[in-house]
């Protein structure tokens, strides 16, 4: 539940801006981030082309 109310406090929540208010660091929750990271994490390296169309044939890892 206190992670619901956190999201309903965002925007009270203090940031602070630096270079000339070009940037704001927050205290938000970035898990989300993680999930996004874990998504292109692969199990296993195959053998593959590199390109439909080319005329090599090589393969690489």
């Amino acid at each position: 539940m206190s992670h619901f109310l956190d999201r309903l406090n965002y925007f009270s929540n203090p940031r602070e801006s630096f270079s000339g208010d070009h940037g704001v660091t927050t205290g938000e929750d970035r898990t989300w981030e993680d999930a996004y990271r874990n998504r292109w994490a692969h199990d296993k390296i195959v053998r593959s082309t590199h390109g439909v169309n080319c005329t090599g044939s090589c393969s690489w890892k």
